[in-house]
C-alpha cells in the first residue's frame, strides 16, 4: 500500500536549495518544512494546512538516500528533487558560514565529505532519472526553471511560485530557515534572484581543495555544464582547509563546561577565604 506523498528536496548547504523551498512552500496546496536541521532527520509537523506534504533538508549529515530511506520506512513515499549548484561555490560560500564547521564529529563532518556525499546522491538521482533543479540556471529565467521542476514532479503550476503570497507565520516550520535567505529575499522570485548566481568566486579555496574539486567533481561538472576549472584567487596559504575537532560545536561545548567549572571552583575558593572555618558544599 503507497504511503502519503511528502515532496522531498534536498541539496548543499550554501546551495540556494532554502529559495527552492520558499517558492514550493508558496503554493496554496502544499505546506511543511522549510529547512530542516542538518544534523538532525527531519521531522514533519503533525499538522499542515495544505493537503500536499514538503520537506528540504541540507545534505551534509546524512546522505539525501538515508532521508529518502528514513521517510520510507515512516510510512512516506518520497518524491525527491535535487538542488544543484557548482561545488567550488558552494564550499567557498560555506568555509566561511558559521555552519560550516570543517569538523571531524558525525554532526559537524568534514566540508570535503559532505560535497563526496552530495556526489553520490547526484549519481543516484542520474541513474534514477530523477528530478534535478540546476541553481545558476534561476539566473536566465526563474519561471521556465520552477515550470520545469513542477512538470518533472508531477505538480500543477502555481503562479505562487513566483508571487510569495505567503508570510512565514502560514508555514507549519519556517524556524530554521537560510540566515542568508532571510536577509536578502525580495517581495517575489523575479526580485529575489540576479546574475550574480552563475558567478564561481575561488577566494576562500585552498588550493589543494579546489584541485581536490575539480578532480572529484569532474563527471559532475560535464554533466552540469559548470567548468572543468575555475581560476584560483585564493593566497598560496594555507594550502588546503584542515578539518579540524576545534572547529566543532562538541569542541565549544567542552570548553564551555570547563569555563563553567573554573569559575565554580573560583568561588568555592573565594568562599573559603571569606568564611574560613566552613566547608564550600559539593556542585
Amino acid at each position: 500500500m503507497a504511503g502519503r506523498p511528502l515532496y522531498l528536496c534536498g541539496g548543499l548547504q550554501s546551495s540556494g536549495s532554502t529559495l527552492i523551498s520558499w517558492c514550493f512552500l508558496q503554493r496554496p496546496d502544499m505546506d511543511g518544512v522549510l529547512d530542516a536541521r542538518f544534523d538532525h532527520l527531519p521531522q514533519i509537523p503533525a499538522k499542515l494546512s495544505a493537503p500536499l506534504a514538503w520537506c528540504k533538508f541540507t545534505v551534509a549529515c546524512f546522505r539525501f538516500s538515508e532521508v529518502f530511506d528514513y521517510f520510507r520506512d515512516e510510512g512516506w513515499e518520497p518524491r525527491p528533487l535535487l538542488v544543484a549548484r557548482d561545488a567550488r561555490a558552494v564550499f567557498n560560500s560555506l568555509i566561511q558560514k558559521k555552519y560550516g564547521r570543517n569538523g571531524i564529529t558525525a554532526d559537524d563532518p568534514p566540508l570535503r565529505l559532505r560535497l563526496s556525499r552530495f556526489l553520490e546522491d547526484w549519481q543516484l538521482f542520474t541513474d534514477r532519472g530523477w528530478p534535478i533543479l540546476r541553481y545558476e540556471d534561476l539566473a536566465d529565467d526563474p519561471r521556465r526553471v520552477m515550470e520545469d521542476a513542477c512538470k518533472k514532479m508531477e505538480l500543477p503550476w502555481s503562479e505562487a511560485m513566483l508571487d510569495w503570497p505567503k508570510d512565514p507565520e502560514q508555514i507549519a516550520d519556517a524556524g530554521y530557515g537560510n540566515e542568508t535567505f532571510v536577509e536578502t529575499r525580495g517581495q517575489g522570485l523575479l526580485q529575489t534572484v540576479s546574475p550574480g548566481l552563475i558567478q564561481v568566486k575561488t577566494s576562500r579555496i585552498p588550493p589543494e581543495d579546489l584541485a581536490w574539486i575539480e578532480q572529484r567533481f569532474e563527471a559532475f561538472n560535464r554533466a552540469m555544464n559548470y567548468p572543468p576549472h575555475v581560476k584560483s584567487t585564493a593566497p598560496p596559504e594555507p594550502v588546503r582547509a584542515m578539518p579540524r575537532f576545534e572547529n566543532t560545536r562538541r569542541f565549544e561545548r567542552l570548553e564551555n563546561k570547563k569555563k563553567v567549572s573554573k569559575t565554580i571552583n573560583k568561588i568555592k575558593q573565594t568562599l573559603v577565604r571569606v568564611f574560613p572555618g566552613r566547608k564550600p558544599t559539593a556542585g
